[in-house]
């Protein structure tokens, strides 16, 4: 993900908010923003195992999300 706009126009193409991302991965959105920071902003240089981890469920349920939406 190259900047936070980008990661908004993923989530919009997935009509989704990042507190359903959030949501789905089953923590908070105050994690969820720091996460966000974490892997768009300090391009993941800085990132546990487990926030990668996160990072990558999160970017496939976008993906999941978005081929639904495509297909209608």
């Amino acid at each position: 993900m190259a900047d936070k706009w980008q990661w908004q126009s993923e989530l919009a193409l997935a009509h989704l908010k990042q507190t359903d991302v959030a949501q789905h991965l089953g923590i908070d959105k105050s994690s969820m923003a720091l996460l966000v920071s974490k892997m768009v902003v300090g391009k993941g240089l800085t990132a546990s195992e487990l926030d990668k981890t996160r990072w990558n469920k999160a970017l496939s349920y976008i993906e999941a999300r978005k081929e639904v939406f495509m297909q209608i």
